[in-house]
């Protein structure tokens, strides 16, 4: 019997800074889940993070027989109260959660809402929960994978293995989000597409949580199939949603080779390491022939100790044979840098000075070490974290106890924030009236002014408590 299926892509909460304000993709895990199910089932998706009023709309004309949210960290509160509108438009449905957060802490999602949560790489699963609603089955004990709620809380069945490579998960389905195409972008990107073509990775960075997904596994899909995804696409510019596209550097030589030869005009950003970039400039350099334009790094730190710290297994001399060689190719990169809990202004101060002298870093980001569930870092400071509020878990927030003020560090962010803006907008002559009244151009400008005063207001948001020297986390990051 076919089903009604609504997919919902929930909002950030009003305490999450992020990068909302200024970038939207589409939801690709979402597209690639409906894909596996839209041949036999009526399948519908609500962006709410684009149209925050679209699922009551939905509900009132739509009732699903299964509901599936997905949902990052920041989203757990969002993505509760959207199967609560569910439950109560439709009392009979199966709520199904699943995404990179429930994965690593399943436990957040232990309510009356949520049916089951699916674990790992959720294509398959939920596919096969799919067919057993449809066959008007209620047990799902033996579809490995699954937190299943009961009366005494989440129970897990059969763990699933994760696939030895994503060439088995169905080609996304993005008619599911054509009515909110147009409002996907990515700063000055107005036409932009989310391609995935692999997931995890296999570095010991200790506050990424990727790693712990995958297992510390690089799990691959093949370059024939990422091409003929790409080929199709009508995107001008294409986002990597990988946790490092060129970790297995062959691969993306076969692919840049595939796109050159077929023509493929096109944009592409993606997420790489210093260490890969100096390893493998050949290909690097056939990228950007193929339409690399930006490539997001992190940098982490400007000096040895506190690289070192990291366990990112790079070096300050890596780091800038990286920014050279992408220079030198035409790449842009945007850096990143953790902002630790110690930092003064004299800090603030030498990263931007670090920017300044190196033309090739386009953007930078600067995020406060966020202990991620499931992370090393996590582990080793837990007893630390000054609260449990997930909407702040948005890289943007300081979670421990800092040196200064929360309300001056914000302030010397956001100080950083507006060198790198000015920087941009002279690089890329942004002032040109034809760029500056573009809709992109506007929309980004709108969306800086909202980020200004979340930062402004940011220090509201977790209790204050100020450090006698160096931090805990600092400690425990050399230990």
């Amino acid at each position: 019997m076919p089903l009604r299926i609504l997919l919902i892509n929930p909002p950030c909460g009003p305490r999450t800074i992020g990068l909302r304000n200024i970038a939207r993709i589409e939801p690709l895990g979402l597209e690639m889940i409906g894909a596996a199910v839209s041949g036999e089932h009526d399948v519908r998706l609500v962006d709410m993070e684009v149209r925050q009023d679209d699922l009551a709309d939905m509900l009132a004309q739509f009732k699903p027989d299964i509901a599936g949210v997905t949902s990052e960290i920041v989203h757990v509160d969002t993505a509760l109260d959207a199967l609560r509108q569910v439950r109560i438009a439709a009392p009979g449905c199966l709520t199904v959660v699943g995404g990179h957060h429930p994965t690593l802490c399943p436990s957040d999602f232990n309510d009356e809402a949520v049916d089951l949560v699916v674990l790992g790489e959720g294509v398959a699963t939920f596919a096969e929960i799919c067919a057993r609603r449809a066959a008007a089955g209620s047990d799902f004990t033996d579809i490995p994978g699954l937190m299943i709620r009961t009366r005494d809380g989440l129970e897990a069945t059969t763990p699933r293995p994760l696939p030895a490579n994503l060439d088995s998960q169905p080609k996304p389905d993005r008619s599911l989000a054509d009515r909110y195409r147009d409002k996907y972008f990515y700063l000055l990107e107005g036409s932009v597409a989310a391609v995935r073509t692999s997931a995890g990775c296999s570095y010991p960075c200790i506050f990424c949580s990727c790693r712990v997904y995958s297992q510390g596994l690089f799990i691959p899909r093949s370059p024939e199939l990422v091409f003929e995804e790409i080929r199709d696409l009508d995107e001008d510019f294409v986002m990597f949603c990988d946790d490092h596209s060129f970790h297995d550097p062959e691969r993306m030589r076969i692919l840049g080779e595939m796109l050159l030869e077929a023509g493929v005009k096109k944009r592409y950003f993606a997420y790489g390491r210093a260490d890969s970039i100096v390893e493998n400039p050949e290909v690097y350099a056939l990228w950007a022939k193929v339409g690399l334009s930006l490539v997001m790094v992190g940098l982490e730190a400007v000096d040895e100790v506190a690289l070192k710290r990291t366990g990112k297994r790079s070096s300050l001399e890596v780091n800038d044979k990286a920014t050279k060689i992408l220079g030198d190719l035409g790449i842009a990169l945007s850096a990143g840098f953790l902002i630790e809990p110690q930092f003064t202004a004299a800090d603030f101060n030498v990263i931007n000075r670090y920017i300044a002298a190196r033309p090739s870093i386009l953007l930078a980001e600067f995020t406060p070490l966020t202990p991620f569930p499931g992370t090393v870092l996590h582990r080793k400071i837990e007893d630390q974290i000054l609260t449990g509020d997930r909407q702040l878990y948005d890289l943007q927030h300081f979670l421990t106890a800092t040196r200064l003020p929360t309300r001056q560090l914000y302030r010397l962010m956001l100080g950083s924030y507006r060198k790198v803006i000015l920087r941009m907008i002279l690089r890329l002559r942004l002032w040109y009236p034809h760029v500056l009244f573009s809709r992109d151009a506007r929309r980004v400008l709108l969306g800086l002014a909202k980020t200004q005063v979340a930062f402004l207001r940011a220090h509201r948001h977790v209790p204050g408590k100020r450090l006698e020297t160096v931090t805990p986390a600092s400690k425990a990051l050399a230990q």
